[in-house]
């Protein structure tokens, strides 16, 4: 419910108040028929402005905000499991995963016989704004100039994997019980995260002639980093040798430096009528943008002292299970540290993050055609720096083989293979760079991304009972790592393939769709009054066959990329997360993209590489499937008196009921054979033709 409240005050002030309240619960019914979700949602918004009128040429506009939002999630069991079977003491079954991928987004050979990693989390989000900005105009100028800043007080217990989650390398280890990897948060603490955001900027509007305007102006952004309300930030470092260290680093502030103080965002634009006829419009426009860290709980709620995931890799998951919630956990491994001692997943921030950076710009040209429509023509492209990159640093870093006989290979794993003179191979049963921590999950902000499109778009103003409007999009995305998390590694994997060598995985952003298209319309049926054929046999056939309208939009999209994946670690670099990804077959011939729904590509068009090396395989070097969608409604409009209209809905979705295809299993192979749903799709992007009817009452 929403609240509002306005009042005037003389002829100079006024005040105007609002509040809002979104309250919900939802069930939400896993992919998984033994578990669902409960979700808990609350919000609150209330704002309050004051302007204040100083003279006809000079205004000023305070504006004071607060939001609150509530989040509250838990896995639930839909049957009942004996308690031997939970990886925790008094939990619920864990997640397991084999093969590849993970318990949150299901595109592995066998995933999700335990529920969503996320159980029984929740977080408290409060932000604390506050705005004031003047607006002063003299002669050609219109001079603007403000500050803002925010204060975000965010308590959270949302650390992962709180039941445990097995990873299996293929169905063998999985019927042998031997994981490739386990991690599990024992002993979950909530967290308060406390961060100052500022900015102040000025700009002048300049109309340097009737048909030529100049913008220009300066924004400057700061922040004082993520920091903890009881000195519980905890971060991973590196060492100078560029190595984890074994503890963590444990204070107030998240980062070593803090590198959001000094943003200057410069802009500039330009509006220009070249023949001053009022038909023609030239635009352009640069600016600099940042994205300022607001929310690194996500990885930062599951560090020890207070949060550590415990990790277990190449064992039997019965010898170190169950886990047994609340007892003390042995201290870190290291040197001279007895048995037992822990072995953690390190997870964090890059220490000394820059601030996410975008360049953008953009060039238009809009022309009336004739009384009633108009066509635009544009270029908008960008180029980003600093972007996060999902990498794990305690990779073992890949060596180039010196022996004229070949070198040997293997990784962390137990197959062999051998490289020839000049390759790059991870050596036999090599120790990663700090070997008393297992497989990381960090963010570092050494992306870049750029984005190139042409766009079209014709649009017809309502004349003659018609309306409509088509676009078409032409555009190249670009970046390294698009999917920070496993929920969004929906078509690409989430983490970087070989940390030492980021630009291996520079290639089609998972967001990139090459054409774009829509053609949206609305045309007002020429029966009833006030139309081309007016009704006059009676006020009954007004009723019945005038006011009908039909409108409709026409969506179609070129399909995603996608990234083939091997399935297991076949480099043997240890990091358990990724999927590596296969190579070409040199002997293939023949179409890769098959195109069906029950393999959309053609796994023989593959190979698995050397054991110990990674695949040459790009990343995103497929397409998905397209998407064309056509939605039409019908309505009609009844007026019953002066003040009471019936409005009658009929509406149609995927009206042609076309099947929109969702994203292929990118899994190519399962061990060293190819897996039997490779290419395989078990989803659809839209839903199937549906249809409902309303009647609206206004008055």
């Amino acid at each position: 419910g929403t609240v509002r409240s306005d009042y005037t005050a003389g002829r100079h002030d006024s005040f105007s108040f609002s509040y809002t309240i979104d309250d919900g619960n939802s069930i939400i019914p896993l992919a998984d028929p033994l578990f669902g979700s409960a979700v808990g949602l609350r919000a609150h918004v209330a704002s309050l402005q004051h302007t204040h009128i100083f003279t006809p040429h000079v205004l000023n506009t305070f504006i004071a905000g607060f939001s609150r939002a509530a989040f509250n999630y838990d896995s639930y069991p839909l049957a009942d499991f004996p308690a031997n079977l939970s990886f925790v003491a008094g939990g619920g079954p864990g997640g397991i995963v084999v093969g590849g991928g993970t318990t949150t987004t299901g595109l592995a050979a066998i995933t999700a016989a335990g529920p969503n990693n996320a159980a029984n989390v929740w977080n408290r989000r409060n932000l604390f704004t506050y705005s004031d900005g003047l607006q002063i105009i003299k002669g050609r100028h219109q001079i603007g100039a403000g500050v803002w800043f925010q204060r975000l007080r965010d308590n959270e217990n949302t650390a992962s994997r709180r039941v445990g989650q097995a990873s299996f390398t293929t169905l063998t280890t999985f019927l042998q019980s031997t994981v490739s990897s386990f991690q599990v948060v024992p002993n979950p603490t909530a967290l308060g995260w406390r961060s100052w955001y500022g900015a102040w900027y000025v700009q002048d509007t300049v109309q340097l002639h009737r048909n030529f305007t100049l913008q220009f102006g300066l924004r400057h952004e700061f922040s004082d980093g993520w920091n903890e309300v009881a000195g519980r930030a905890a971060n991973y470092v590196t060492g100078p040798d560029g190595v984890l260290q074994t503890n963590v680093q444990l204070g107030d502030h998240t980062f070593t430096k803090n590198n959001a103080r000094l943003l200057f965002a410069p802009r500039v634009s330009l509006a220009w009528d070249p023949f001053g006829k009022g038909k023609t419009s030239i635009r352009a426009g640069f600016g600099t943008h940042f994205s300022m860290i607001d929310a690194l709980s996500f990885l930062l709620n599951s560090l020890p002292p207070y949060n550590g995931s415990i990790a277990f890799s190449n064992a039997s998951l019965f010898s170190f299970t169950p886990i047994i919630p609340g007892a003390p956990v042995p201290p870190s491994c290291g040197p001279g540290v007895p048995a037992p001692c822990t072995t953690y997943a390190p997870q964090g921030i890059q220490s000394d993050a820059k601030t996410p950076t975008v360049q953008e710009w953009n060039f238009s040209i809009e022309q009336q055609l004739g009384h009633s429509s108009a066509i635009r023509v544009a270029y908008a492209g960008s180029f980003a720096t600093h972007g996060f990159l999902s990498v794990d640093p305690n990779t073992v870093p890949a060596q180039i083989c010196a022996s004229a006989a070949g070198c040997q290979t293997g990784g962390t794993g137990a197959a062999r293979g051998t490289v020839a003179q000049g390759a790059e191979y991870i050596p036999v049963s090599p120790s990663r760079p700090n070997p008393y921590l297992g497989a990381g999950f960090f963010w570092f902000t050494e992306g870049n991304a750029s984005y190139h499109a042409l766009q079209l778009d014709w649009n017809r103003r309502l004349a003659a009972g018609l309306q409509l409007r088509a676009n078409f999009t032409w555009s190249k995305n670009l970046d390294i790592n698009s999917a920070l998390t496993g929920a969004q590694a929906n078509n690409q994997p989430q983490m970087v393939m070989n940390r030492n060598d980021i630009h291996r995985d520079w290639g089609p952003s998972a967001l990139n769709v090459t054409h774009q298209s829509s053609i949206s319309g609305r045309y007002e049926l020429p029966f009833g009054h006030g139309r081309r054929w007016t009704l006059h046999d009676s006020a009954l056939s007004q009723k019945v066959l005038g006011g009908w309208n039909l409108s409709g939009i026409a969506t179609l999209l070129s399909g995603f990329p996608i990234t083939p994946q091997i399935g297991a670690n076949r480099s043997g670099d240890g990091d358990t997360r990724n999927p590596d990804r296969p190579s070409w077959n040199p002997s293939f011939s023949g179409p890769v993209l098959l195109e069906r729904q029950t393999q959309w590509f053609n796994p023989q068009a593959f190979t698995l590489p050397t054991v110990g090396t990674w695949g040459n395989v790009g990343r995103g070097v497929l397409t998905g499937p397209g998407l064309a969608n056509l939605d039409l409604s019908l309505s009609k409009n009844t007026a019953l008196n002066e003040r009471v209209q019936l409005q009658f809905r009929a509406e149609f979705f995927n009206t042609l009921n076309h099947a929109n295809f969702g994203t292929p299993n990118p899994i190519v192979f399962t061990g060293a054979t190819f897996s039997s749903s490779a290419g395989l799709i078990t989803s659809t992007a839209t839903a199937s033709r549906q249809i409902q009817f309303g009647l609206k009452l206004v008055f």
